[in-house]
């Protein structure tokens, strides 16, 4: 919308532009636009004096003045032109704009589906992840005390503070006996922190 506001705001101020810049040439120049000298239009009482004699031929059809007329014609056809140009091609980036918005909304739509689809797949991973360790830690409660304590040696503290809260509490006791003790202590506050 933005876009749309922005070429139209500009087709304005051009066309101001130029119709004032025509104008002032118009006034300046006078011969520029087939008036001669003695044509130009200084106050309005010359305006109505010149009108009335027929001074203005582009505007009252005066035999001397046909091929100024002419030319002022021919101005106002290219202006026309132009013009016309201009607002086939504003229509063309307006539909161009339109088209480009739906895109933009399908993409949305399908970014969005994705997004949808990738949490729901994220939460299968997670739940997945979560019985695999549920099940290696149903492994740990049946697992001698010693040779879990050496394998868990070897573990991440997150994966053993988890695998420990899930296993039987006298299991997870015995375990931690068979731990390093500095391990074991910091093992114990963040199982004392997490519950």
């Amino acid at each position: 919308m933005k876009t749309i506001v922005a070429y139209v705001l500009g087709f304005s101020i051009t066309f101001t532009v130029i119709a004032g810049g025509m104008y002032f040439l118009s006034e300046k120049y006078p011969w520029m636009f087939g008036q001669s000298v003695a044509q130009t239009v200084k106050s309005p009482a010359d305006s109505l004096a010149v009108a009335g004699s027929g001074g203005l031929t582009g505007l009252s059809g005066g035999g001397a003045g046909t091929d100024s007329s002419g030319s002022v014609n021919e101005t106002v056809i290219t202006l026309r032109k132009i013009l016309a140009a201009k607002n086939d091609t504003i229509a063309v980036r307006d539909d161009s704009i339109r088209a480009l918005n739906q895109s933009l909304s399908q993409l949305q739509m399908k970014t969005s589906d994705a997004t949808g689809m990738i949490a729901q797949l994220q939460s299968e991973v997670n739940s997945w992840k979560s019985k695999k360790k549920a099940d290696l830690a149903s492994a740990y409660n049946d697992m001698d005390p010693a040779a879990a304590a050496k394998i868990m040696a070897n573990l991440d503290d997150s994966d053993i503070i988890f695998i420990l809260s899930t296993i039987q509490k006298k299991q997870a006791g015995k375990i931690l006996g068979d731990l390093d003790p500095t391990r074991a202590a910091k093992l114990m506050m963040s199982l004392n922190s997490t519950k």
